[in-house]
Protein backbone atom coordinates (compact mmCIF):
# COMPACT_ATOMS: atom_id res chain seq x y z
CA UNK A 1 0.00 0.00 0.00
CA UNK A 2 1.27 3.59 -0.98
CA UNK A 3 1.80 5.87 2.00
CA UNK A 4 -0.58 8.25 2.35
CA UNK A 5 0.29 11.89 4.06
CA UNK A 6 1.70 15.16 3.00
CA UNK A 7 4.83 14.08 1.19
CA UNK A 8 2.54 11.70 -0.99
CA UNK A 9 2.00 12.60 -4.71
CA UNK A 10 -1.20 11.99 -6.57
CA UNK A 11 -1.29 11.57 -10.12
CA UNK A 12 -3.67 12.34 -12.51
CA UNK A 13 -5.48 9.76 -14.00
CA UNK A 14 -5.72 8.84 -17.63
CA UNK A 15 -9.50 10.15 -17.99
CA UNK A 16 -8.86 13.73 -16.21
CA UNK A 17 -6.20 14.26 -18.69
CA UNK A 18 -8.91 13.42 -21.50
CA UNK A 19 -11.13 15.50 -19.89
CA UNK A 20 -9.29 18.81 -19.12
CA UNK A 21 -8.13 18.25 -23.21
CA UNK A 22 -11.45 18.01 -24.46
CA UNK A 23 -12.52 21.06 -22.73
CA UNK A 24 -9.94 22.97 -23.94
CA UNK A 25 -10.47 21.51 -27.20
CA UNK A 26 -14.43 22.69 -27.23
CA UNK A 27 -13.04 25.96 -25.96
CA UNK A 28 -10.79 26.75 -28.90
CA UNK A 29 -13.85 25.62 -31.07
CA UNK A 30 -16.11 28.27 -29.76
CA UNK A 31 -13.81 30.79 -29.61
CA UNK A 32 -11.46 30.83 -32.81
CA UNK A 33 -14.08 31.25 -35.19
CA UNK A 34 -14.81 34.34 -32.95
CA UNK A 35 -11.15 35.75 -32.89
CA UNK A 36 -11.23 35.41 -36.78
CA UNK A 37 -14.77 37.05 -37.13
CA UNK A 38 -13.01 40.02 -35.15
CA UNK A 39 -9.77 40.28 -37.33
CA UNK A 40 -11.96 40.08 -40.30
CA UNK A 41 -14.14 43.56 -38.69
CA UNK A 42 -10.83 44.75 -37.87
CA UNK A 43 -9.73 44.81 -41.98
CA UNK A 44 -12.48 46.13 -43.41
CA UNK A 45 -12.65 48.70 -40.55
CA UNK A 46 -8.86 50.03 -41.37
CA UNK A 47 -9.61 49.75 -45.31
CA UNK A 48 -12.81 51.78 -43.98
CA UNK A 49 -10.53 54.07 -42.41
CA UNK A 50 -7.92 54.08 -45.75
CA UNK A 51 -10.65 55.36 -47.37
CA UNK A 52 -11.83 58.20 -45.59
CA UNK A 53 -7.99 59.54 -44.72
CA UNK A 54 -8.01 59.58 -49.06
CA UNK A 55 -11.02 61.36 -49.21
CA UNK A 56 -9.87 64.16 -47.19
CA UNK A 57 -6.67 63.98 -49.27
CA UNK A 58 -8.69 64.31 -52.53
CA UNK A 59 -10.79 66.98 -50.87
CA UNK A 60 -7.22 69.24 -50.32
CA UNK A 61 -6.23 68.73 -53.68
CA UNK A 62 -9.41 69.54 -55.39
CA UNK A 63 -8.59 73.03 -52.95
CA UNK A 64 -6.00 73.70 -53.98
CA UNK A 65 -6.78 72.62 -57.73
CA UNK A 66 -9.85 74.96 -58.29
CA UNK A 67 -12.17 73.04 -57.47
CA UNK A 68 -10.64 69.93 -60.63
CA UNK A 69 -10.88 66.55 -59.57
CA UNK A 70 -7.17 64.67 -60.35
CA UNK A 71 -6.55 63.55 -63.72
CA UNK A 72 -5.17 59.49 -63.09
CA UNK A 73 -5.24 56.55 -64.31
CA UNK A 74 -7.59 53.58 -63.04
CA UNK A 75 -5.50 50.53 -63.54
CA UNK A 76 -1.82 51.71 -64.18
CA UNK A 77 -0.28 48.35 -65.39
CA UNK A 78 -2.86 48.47 -68.16
CA UNK A 79 -1.89 52.17 -69.42
CA UNK A 80 0.66 52.79 -72.33
CA UNK A 81 3.91 54.40 -70.75
CA UNK A 82 3.08 58.08 -70.94
CA UNK A 83 -0.44 58.00 -69.49
CA UNK A 84 -1.96 59.66 -67.14
CA UNK A 85 -0.42 59.21 -63.50
CA UNK A 86 -1.65 57.42 -60.34
CA UNK A 87 -3.79 58.87 -57.73
CA UNK A 88 -0.95 57.39 -55.45
CA UNK A 89 1.74 59.64 -57.30
CA UNK A 90 -0.63 62.70 -57.08
CA UNK A 91 -1.89 62.35 -53.81
CA UNK A 92 1.43 61.24 -52.55
CA UNK A 93 3.38 64.37 -53.48
CA UNK A 94 1.43 66.85 -50.34
CA UNK A 95 -1.15 64.62 -48.37
CA UNK A 96 -1.02 61.23 -47.82
CA UNK A 97 1.40 58.67 -46.89
CA UNK A 98 1.63 55.51 -49.28
CA UNK A 99 0.60 53.16 -46.80
CA UNK A 100 -2.89 54.56 -47.13
CA UNK A 101 -3.61 53.05 -50.51
CA UNK A 102 -3.51 49.58 -49.34
CA UNK A 103 -6.53 47.63 -48.18
CA UNK A 104 -5.70 45.03 -45.42
CA UNK A 105 -7.80 42.62 -47.30
CA UNK A 106 -5.83 42.89 -50.92
CA UNK A 107 -6.00 39.68 -52.71
CA UNK A 108 -6.70 39.23 -56.05
CA UNK A 109 -8.70 36.20 -57.20
CA UNK A 110 -7.76 36.40 -60.91
CA UNK A 111 -5.07 33.73 -61.48
CA UNK A 112 -4.02 35.54 -64.57
CA UNK A 113 -2.82 39.23 -62.58
CA UNK A 114 0.71 38.86 -62.22
CA UNK A 115 1.28 40.30 -59.05
CA UNK A 116 0.48 39.46 -55.22
CA UNK A 117 -1.51 42.54 -54.65
CA UNK A 118 -3.34 45.33 -56.36
CA UNK A 119 -1.00 47.70 -53.88
CA UNK A 120 2.05 45.92 -55.42
CA UNK A 121 0.97 45.80 -58.70
CA UNK A 122 -0.73 49.50 -58.93
CA UNK A 123 0.40 51.28 -56.16
CA UNK A 124 -3.06 51.24 -54.58
CA UNK A 125 -5.87 48.66 -53.67
CA UNK A 126 -8.38 51.13 -54.77
CA UNK A 127 -9.63 51.77 -58.62
CA UNK A 128 -9.88 55.86 -59.09
CA UNK A 129 -12.95 56.95 -61.21
CA UNK A 130 -11.91 57.69 -64.53
CA UNK A 131 -14.90 59.40 -65.40
CA UNK A 132 -13.92 62.07 -63.17
CA UNK A 133 -10.95 62.64 -64.70
CA UNK A 134 -10.96 66.78 -65.97
CA UNK A 135 -13.98 67.27 -64.05
CA UNK A 136 -14.67 70.25 -62.03
CA UNK A 137 -16.51 69.56 -58.85
CA UNK A 138 -20.37 69.62 -59.14
CA UNK A 139 -20.98 69.47 -62.90
CA UNK A 140 -22.98 66.50 -64.09
CA UNK A 141 -21.19 63.60 -65.97
CA UNK A 142 -22.29 62.04 -69.00
CA UNK A 143 -24.50 64.84 -70.78
CA UNK A 144 -26.40 64.68 -67.31
CA UNK A 145 -26.91 60.89 -66.88
CA UNK A 146 -24.62 60.18 -63.93
CA UNK A 147 -24.72 62.37 -61.08
CA UNK A 148 -21.26 62.69 -59.09
CA UNK A 149 -22.24 61.94 -56.25
CA UNK A 150 -23.31 58.43 -56.88
CA UNK A 151 -20.01 57.15 -57.79
CA UNK A 152 -17.69 55.76 -55.73
CA UNK A 153 -14.39 57.73 -56.62
CA UNK A 154 -12.46 55.09 -55.37
CA UNK A 155 -12.92 51.96 -54.36
CA UNK A 156 -11.62 48.20 -54.02
CA UNK A 157 -10.39 46.88 -57.24
CA UNK A 158 -12.26 43.58 -56.22
CA UNK A 159 -14.76 42.27 -53.67
CA UNK A 160 -11.94 41.68 -50.81
CA UNK A 161 -14.76 42.06 -48.21
CA UNK A 162 -17.46 39.57 -49.16
CA UNK A 163 -17.70 37.94 -45.86
CA UNK A 164 -18.16 41.10 -43.87
CA UNK A 165 -22.15 41.00 -45.11
CA UNK A 166 -21.94 43.59 -47.07
CA UNK A 167 -24.28 43.51 -50.71
CA UNK A 168 -20.83 43.12 -52.45
CA UNK A 169 -17.58 42.96 -50.96
CA UNK A 170 -16.31 46.32 -51.81
CA UNK A 171 -16.24 49.51 -49.85
CA UNK A 172 -16.43 52.62 -51.37
CA UNK A 173 -15.34 56.29 -51.48
CA UNK A 174 -17.55 58.81 -52.74
CA UNK A 175 -17.17 62.42 -53.82
CA UNK A 176 -19.25 63.94 -50.52
CA UNK A 177 -16.46 62.07 -48.55
CA UNK A 178 -18.71 59.12 -47.41
CA UNK A 179 -17.49 55.95 -46.94
CA UNK A 180 -19.60 52.47 -47.19
CA UNK A 181 -19.46 49.24 -48.01
CA UNK A 182 -21.53 48.39 -51.43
Amino acid sequence: MAPIGPMSRRAFTLVELLVVMSVIALLSAILLPAAHKVRGQARRTRCLNHLDQLGKAIQLYVDDNGQWYPCATGMPSTEPPGGPPRIRDLLCQRYVTPEVFECPDDRPTDPAYKFPSYFEGEGSSYEWAELLNHEKVGRTIGHGFIRAEDIPILRDYEPFHRSGGSRVGINGLFTDNHVEPL
